[in-house]
């Protein structure tokens, strides 16, 4: 192993937490609310060092977007391509999403909701970026519903308009959750709305 590789290692580490540590920030106080000192504090990065590493407030904002959307599809892709029913599985996914809307993590929210909400209308880079997100979700249940279809679990018709459905469904879910949504009538939502995909 080369000595570049050995010491560039730790920083990329480095960097790879303090954009999940700034994710955190955010999500708890939102753009406009989270201030650099919060932001040195939450990331433990001297403001030099965030300077260096992320150029502005922005760049950290948008390097916590990936970490929060990276780690958000790995999550549901993962639940998706379970082995079994693709009905099963979109049930599965939706039930992890109706337990995140409910109690303290639906009070917290969707960052991705959260952002698009607060900059999403007037920050091009945000605004492709939850677009992005959004897009990768829809693919993701769009070919689980193929799969149903052939299947003969899910019935046929337009894959990409059940996809944005169950979306829609999925970021209701968490809006309704910042009201402090309760996990029953959550669960009860996730059931309809994979009763009503058929």
């Amino acid at each position: 192993m080369s000595n570049s590789a050995s010491v560039g290692r730790p920083r990329e580490f480095e960097l790879a937490k303090a954009a999940h540590d700034a994710m955190n920030v955010f999500w708890d106080r939102g753009y406009e609310s989270a201030s650099l000192p919060d932001l040195i504090t939450g990331t433990g990065l001297s403001r030099g060092s965030l300077y260096k590493a992320f150029g502005d407030k922005k760049g950290l904002l948008l390097a916590a977007l990936d970490v929060y959307t990276a780690e958000g599809l790995k999550a549901t892709a993962d639940i998706l391509s379970q082995p079994g029913p693709a009905r099963e599985a979109i049930r599965d996914s939706l039930l992890r999403y109706a337990r995140l809307s409910s109690g303290d993590a639906g009070r917290r929210g969707c960052l991705v909701v959260a952002m698009a909400a607060e900059l999403g209308a007037h920050d091009q880079e945000v605004k492709t970026r939850t677009a992005r997100m959004l897009r990768r979700l829809h693919q993701l249940y769009a070919s689980t519903i193929i799969r149903g279809q052939a299947d003969g679990e899910i019935r046929e018709g337009d894959e990409l308009a059940a996809a944005r459905f169950l979306v829609c469904q999925i970021q209701g879910m968490r809006v309704l959750g910042k009201t402090g949504a309760s996990e029953a009538d959550m669960l009860a939502l996730a059931d309809s709305t994979i009763r009503i995909l058929g």
